[in-house]
C-alpha cells in the first residue's frame, strides 16, 4: 500500500526498471477538436494543465476454479497550456508492494499534431522514501519527451496481482484537477463485491450498475474535481481525495455461499490465517527467542530483550501495507522484512516466551483515516504490536530502528487502531503524545573576547518525536558523514565555526537517550561601529518553528506531533565589554502554543532563555490557519532580537 506523510525530505533510489510491451499496438482515444482548441482549465483557471479524464477498469475474475485474480487498468489524459503545466509530464505512480505493474504506454502529442511515444527504457521502478526515512512506497516514474505548451500527454498502464482483494480506487490526479475520472468495475459472477464510495462536498461519484456475461459491472463517475495541492503539513492526499473502497464479501462454490470480509473480525480470521503460514517454519524463530529470554523472568524485560534483538538485526524495508506473505525463519534468516512481516515475527516470538501481546493494524497518520464503518483490508499501512503487561497495556514497533522499546514514530500516535485478539477484533486507541513527551532542550555557555571571539560549550538533548526523527536520520550513516553532520549542527550552518570534541550516543542502540555535546569556536564577524557588535543569543532556534508563507491555503493543517523547545545561552563577557542593549521581554499564549524569550544580566555575565510550545496539532479553518500564521511570523520577527555589546 501507499503512504504520504508530512516531512519534505525525500530520498528516491532509482533502480532500473524494463517495461514489458504489450504485444497488439495500443487503443488510443482520438483526439478530439475541443481537446485540441482548449485553451485554459475551465475547473481552475489561470492552472498549466487539467487532466481531460482519469479512466479506470478493474476486473475480478476467476480465472479457473478457486484462482482469481484483479487485473487494472488506467488511462489518463491531459492537456498542458503554458510552461507551469510542463510539471504535469513528470509522472510518479504509487503501486502497491503486491502488484505487478506489466504495462506501460505513453505518448506526447504536440500543437502540430506530431506525435511522440514515450521511451520504455525511460521508465523507472524503484522505492521511494517519502518525508523522512520511516516510511516508503513502490513508485514507478517516467518523464514524457517534448512537452510544450498546447501539448497533450496521455498514457495507459496495467497492474495485476493473483488476489481477490482489490485496492482502493482514487479519482484524483495530485496537484492537477480533472474534469471527468471515472472507473468501471466487473466482478465475476461467484464473488459478492461490497464497495464503498468517499465522495465529499466539491464531488459527488454517480453510480450505475448492471448485469454483463462476466458477472456484475458497476460504473462510477466524477467530474469537475478541484486540484488537491501538496501542501506543507496538509493532511495526506488520500485523507482529501474521493475513492472508493472494496471488499469481498462472499464466494459461490460447490452450490455453497462461504462468507469472505462482512465484518471486521473477519478480517482477523484472514490475518490469523496468513500468521498461520508464516508459524509453518518457526523453528529458529522459537530457538532464538527461547535463546534470549531464557535466564530472564520479568515480562517487560523478555519483550524488551526480543525487540532489541530485531530491531538491531532485521532491517526494515519501510514499505506500507499489510500482508504476511513469508516463513517468520526466512524472515529472520534474510535479517530484512516489511514492517508487517518483522511485527508479526515479533508477536510470534513473544508468544514462544510466554509473553502476552496482540497484533495492532493501524491507518497511519501519514496515509489517511480508518473507516471504521466499513470492514476492508486495505485500509492498513502498517501492524504495530500490544504489550499486555500486568501494570497495563504498551505499543512497541521493531520495524523502527530509531524509536526505543515502549515508544512509537510520530504517525503511529495518536490513531484508532484494530487490535487482533483471536478470531476477534478490537479497538486500540494508540495513544498521542503529549507536551511533555515530546521535548528538546539546549544549552550554550560561550566566553565572548574583547576581540569578539566567542569560544563555549554546547548540549542538546532530545526526547520523543523528535528524538526518533533525529536518530531514524542518523542510524545508518557512516562514521564521517556522521561527524560532518553533527557538526553542521553545533554551527548552525555558519562555515567558520570550529566544532571539537563532539559527544554523541550510539544511534544503533535506541535505548541510550539523544544527549549530544560539543566544544565550539569562532570569531564573530557583524561588528558595529566604535567597536560594538549585534550578538543573537537565540542560535539555531529560529529554525525550529512551522513556516507558512501562503496566505490562501488548500487544506486544513496537521502538525506532526504537540512539542515543546527550550533553550539557554550564558554569554561569559570579557571586562572590557559592555552591554548596550539587551533584547526586550516577550510572552507570548494562545490556544495554538506559547512563546517567551528573555535575557538578564548579572555583572558580566548575560542568560539568554528561550520557549516554546504547540499544544494544538489541527488547523481546520481558514481563521485558523491565519492566527497560526501570524502568531510565527511573530516568533520570526522576535527571533531576529539581538544584544548589542561595545568594548571599551
Amino acid at each position: 500500500m501507499i503512504r504520504k506523510a508530512l516531512f519534505p525530505l525525500t530520498i528516491f533510489v532509482m533502480l532500473f526498471f524494463q517495461v514489458s510491451r504489450a504485444t497488439a499496438a495500443v487503443e488510443w482515444d482520438p483526439v478530439t477538436d475541443a481537446e485540441k482548441s482548449m485553451k485554459a482549465n475551465p475547473i481552475d483557471p489561470g492552472a498549466g494543465a487539467v487532466v481531460l479524464f482519469k479512466r479506470g477498469k478493474i476486473d475480478v475474475l476467476e480465472q479457473s476454479s478457486l484462482f482469481w485474480t484483479t487485473r487494472i487498468q488506467t488511462y489518463v489524459r491531459i492537456k498542458v497550456f503554458n510552461d507551469a503545466g510542463r510539471d504535469a509530464g513528470n509522472i510518479s505512480i504509487d503501486h502497491e508492494k503486491r502488484f505487478r505493474l506489466s504495462k506501460i504506454e505513453g505518448r506526447t502529442i504536440l500543437p502540430s499534431g506530431e506525435i511522440i511515444p514515450l521511451d520504455s527504457s525511460k521508465v523507472f521502478q524503484g522505492v521511494a522514501y517519502k518525508e523522512g526515512n520511516n516510511f516508503a512506497i513502490l513508485e514507478t516514474s517516467f518523464t514524457f519527451p517534448s512537452v510544450a505548451p498546447g501539448a497533450i500527454i496521455e498514457y495507459e498502464l496495467e497492474e495485476t496481482v493473483d488476489s481477490l482483494f482489490p485496492p482502493s480506487w482514487i479519482f484524483d490526479t495530485l496537484g492537477i484537477g480533472t474534469i471527468n475520472s471515472s472507473l468501471q468495475v466487473t466482478v465475476g459472477p461467484r464473488l459478492g463485491m461490497a464497495q464503498f464510495p468517499l465522495d465529499n462536498v466539491y464531488a459527488k461519484i454517480n453510480v450505475a450498475e448492471s448485469s454483463t456475461v462476466k458477472g456484475t459491472q458497476i460504473n462510477y463517475n466524477v467530474k469537475n474535481l478541484r486540484p488537491i495541492q501538496d501542501e506543507p503539513y496538509a493532511p495526506p492526499f488520500r485523507d482529501q481525495a474521493t475513492m472508493v473502497l472494496f471488499t469481498p464479501t462472499e464466494l459461490g462454490f460447490g452450490g455453497d455461499v462461504y462468507p469472505l470480509i462482512k465484518r471486521w473480525d473477519d478480517i482477523a480470521e484472514e490475518i490469523k490465517r496468513e500468521l498461520g503460514n508464516m508459524e509453518k517454519s518457526e523453528k529458529d524463530a522459537r530457538n532464538k527467542a527461547r535463546e534470549l529470554t531464557d535466564k530472564i523472568s520479568d515480562p517487560r524485560k523478555k519483550a524488551q530483550a526480543i525487540y532489541s534483538y530485531l530491531q538491531q538485526n532485521v532491517k526494515s524495508s519501510n514499505l506500507a501495507g499489510v500482508g504476511l506473505g513469508r516463513t517468520a525463519d526466512e524472515i529472520l534468516s534474510s535479517k530484512r522484512g516489511d514492517p508487517d512481516e518483522i511485527n508479526a515475527l515479533y508477536i510470534l516470538m513473544l508468544h514462544e516466551a510466554k509473553v502476552d501481546a496482540d497484533m495492532v493494524l493501524v491507518a497511519t497518520q501519514n496515509w489517511w483515516s480508518l473507516v471504521k464503518v466499513f470492514p476492508n483490508y486495505n485500509q492498513f499501512s502498517r501492524i504495530v504490536t500490544r504489550l499486555n503487561f500486568k501494570d497495563g497495556a504498551g505499543f512497541a514497533d521493531p520495524a523502527d530502528a530509531a524509536a526505543p522499546f515502549g515508544e512509537l514514530p510520530w504517525f503511529d500516535r495518536g490513531v484508532l487502531g484494530l487490535a487482533i485478539k483471536g478470531n476477534k477484533i478490537q479497538d486500540a486507541m494508540l495513544p498521542a503524545g503529549t507536551l511533555d513527551e515530546n521535548v528538546s532542550t539546549a544549552t550554550s555557555t560561550i566566553q565572548v573576547g574583547k576581540d569578539w571571539s566567542l569560544e563555549g560549550d554546547e548540549e542538546s538533548e532530545m526526547k520523543g518525536a523528535e528524538a526518533i526523527d533525529f536518530r531514524s536520520m542518523l542510524v545508518n550513516e557512516e562514521p564521517e558523514t556522521l561527524e560532518r553532520t553533527l557538526t553542521d549542527m553545533f554551527a548552525y550552518g555558519r562555515s567558520d565555526a570550529e566544532v571539537s570534541k563532539i559527544e554523541h550516543p550510539e544511534f544503533r542502540d535506541s535505548s541510550q537517550p539523544i544527549v549530544m555535546k560539543a566544544h565550539v569556536k569562532e570569531k564573530a564577524t557583524n561588528e558595529l561601529e566604535r567597536g560594538g557588535l549585534l550578538l543573537n543569543p537565540w542560535m539555531g532556534d529560529a529554525f525550529e518553528r512551522p513556516v507558512f508563507t501562503a496566505s490562501v491555503r488548500h487544506s486544513a493543517v496537521r502538525f506532526n506531533f504537540a512539542e515543546k523547545r527550550m533553550s539557554t545561552s550564558i554569554w561569559k563577557l570579557a571586562p572590557e565589554i559592555k552591554v548596550e542593549q539587551l533584547p526586550k521581554e516577550v510572552k507570548i499564549e494562545n490556544d495554538l502554543g506559547a512563546f517567551s524569550h528573555s535575557c538578564t544580566q548579572a555583572g558580566t555575565t548575560v542568560t539568554c532563555t528561550r520557549a516554546y510550545s504547540l499544544k494544538n496539532t489541527t488547523l481546520k479553518t481558514t481563521t485558523e490557519y491565519l492566527n497560526a500564521k501570524k502568531f510565527f511570523e511573530e516568533i520570526a520577527k522576535q527571533d531576529q532580537e539581538v544584544m548589542v555589546l561595545r568594548a571599551e
